[in-house]
């Protein structure tokens, strides 16, 4: 019986309208890049900071930012808009290079909204 009812659940659930959600009508937005400014009890990297909201400050390629605090230690996320997915592709090969590969001061986190990202980790000898 169960078996049954398997596949009609299937052809039932394959019909059912896909609404999508407008991010205005929710109030969640979506950013194009988001840059993540952690802390290993210590701060934030706060050079790497300010060099990060230097260049997309001086980025015509973006059309908004806001930053979201969400630590004690000035840990916070950077949401960037991008005016279009190749000023995200570019600005977000910039930040990308801009990240050390490993960081005693805190790690940073730059993703892009299609899921890559690139990170700053602990240095090996700590774990």
């Amino acid at each position: 019986m169960i078996r049954a009812l398997i596949p009609c659940a299937l052809v039932l659930s394959a019909c059912a309208p896909v609404t999508p959600i407008d991010p205005a009508e929710d109030g969640t937005v979506v950013c194009d890049i988001t840059v993540s400014f952690g802390s290993y009890a210590m701060g934030v990297d706060h050079e790497l900071k300010t060099r990060i909201q230097a260049l997309v400050a001086a980025d015509g390629g973006v059309d908004d930012t806001e930053e979201r605090p969400w630590g004690r230690e000035g840990e916070s996320n950077l949401c960037i808009q991008a005016s279009s997915p190749v000023h995200a592709d570019r600005l977000f090969n910039q930040i990308a290079a801009m990240i050390p590969e490993t960081s005693e001061r805190a790690p940073t986190t730059v993703t892009h909204r299609d899921g890559r990202s690139d990170a700053a980790g602990p240095p090996p000898d700590w774990n």
